[in-house]
């Protein structure tokens, strides 16, 4: 009876989505940081709604600690190494939405596997630089996804994993 009464603890705790209650640890200045876990898909935004230098944009949502929509707009792309054909560095900008409103704003860089013989994996970090609402002030954002690239449908999917301190 202890064992479930400590998992539903942990599910619990795990289930609480940046609301104050259950921080992650405190510092000595005392930090709270909130972990950010979870999943996302996505699908190409529009060409027309589509602001990217390169032509690339996806939509998308999220679950998990952090839970609501997001949209992101590459702004520039390149080869990683010659040594590896296919696999691209990128950089652009992700905004994440959440239920209630709030926005979480982000550079987001990383790796993707364009060469369809493979699996179009991808890697990326997004360190966010605003936010709004209930996300204004944080000291610290970041999170690091990896997922895969549907070569056929454009569709995405992964997980992400993260902190924000406030």
């Amino acid at each position: 009876m202890k064992k479930l009464s400590i998992l539903s603890l942990v599910a619990a705790v795990a289930g609480v989505a940046l609301t104050g209650l259950v921080p992650s640890h405190a510092t000595a200045d005392q930090s709270r940081c909130f972990p950010l876990i979870g999943r996302f898909d996505a699908v190409p935004a529009p060409p027309a709604e589509c602001s990217s230098p390169v032509g690339f944009c996806t939509r998308g949502n999220l679950t998990g600690t952090l839970r609501g929509s997001y949209e992101f707009t590459m702004d520039a792309t390149g080869p990683a190494d010659a040594r590896v054909p296919g696999i691209n560095n990128f950089a652009g900008e992700s905004v994440v939405t959440t239920r209630g409103g709030a926005t979480l704003t982000g550079i987001d860089t990383g790796t993707i596997d364009l060469d369809p013989a493979r699996f179009g994996s991808f890697v990326s970090l997004i360190t966010f630089q605003s936010g709004t609402a209930h996300l204004d002030g944080f000291t610290e954002a970041q999170i690091a996804l990896r997922g895969a690239l549907d070569f056929a449908s454009g569709q995405t999917e992964g997980n992400f994993r993260g902190r924000i301190c406030f």
